[in-house]
């Protein structure tokens, strides 16, 4: 067993993540990351995630730095990570648990990106449900946590993504993310 320093931040994170007494860091940490329950004798480890590593590791300590770009970036990170996204099991919770956070984080530019982010025959966003309902007879639409919009849902998962990659990319986050959030859909 190796020994790794870890910030007070991380260690109260981890901990608060226990489902059971007697949970052991690593248990807590392998269902996190979805790895097996067994060790593995090595695991590969893809050089994407290790460059998304080394981005978080540049992030400047001092969180009154941040643009608003990068805080959108952790607090979408955050969301990707924690115990509530990863137990879901519902895309459409899930979806909505995304769109709660980039609102959250920067309401003015997802307000502006909910303009560009339309479909050819059906609204997306709207600030009214009956908006988006209105677009046609099967439509059915649920308000993003924490804001006065409301989404589209009855897409499929892969509308889903296309909606959230759109929104993100007239957010001007990097694509990186983007392809990130789509993929924790699937």
């Amino acid at each position: 067993m190796k020994t790794i320093e870890i910030d007070d931040e991380l260690y109260h994170y981890i901990a608060s993540r226990t489902q059971a007494i007697g949970e052991t860091a690593s248990d807590i940490l392998r269902r996190l990351l979805r790895l097996p329950a067994s060790p593995q004798p090595f695991v590969l480890v893809q050089e994407t995630m290790l460059n998304e590593l080394k981005d978080l590791a540049k992030l400047p300590k001092n969180k009154k730095n941040l643009s608003l770009q990068e805080k959108i970036i952790k607090r979408i990170e955050f969301v990707l990570t924690s115990g509530q996204f990863i137990d879901e099991t519902k895309v459409v919770n899930r979806f909505l648990q995304l769109l709660s956070a980039l609102y959250i984080t920067n309401p003015e530019g997802f307000a502006h990106a909910t303009e560009n982010v339309q479909g050819s025959e059906r609204i997306y966003f709207a600030r009214d449900k009956e908006v988006i309902l209105a677009t046609g007879s099967s439509v059915k639409a649920k308000q993003i946590p924490d804001s006065p919009f409301w989404v589209i849902t009855n897409n499929n998962t892969e509308r889903k993504g296309i909606i959230l990659g759109g929104l993100m990319t007239a957010m001007e986050l990097p694509e990186e993310l983007i392809e990130r959030v789509k993929a924790s859909l699937a």
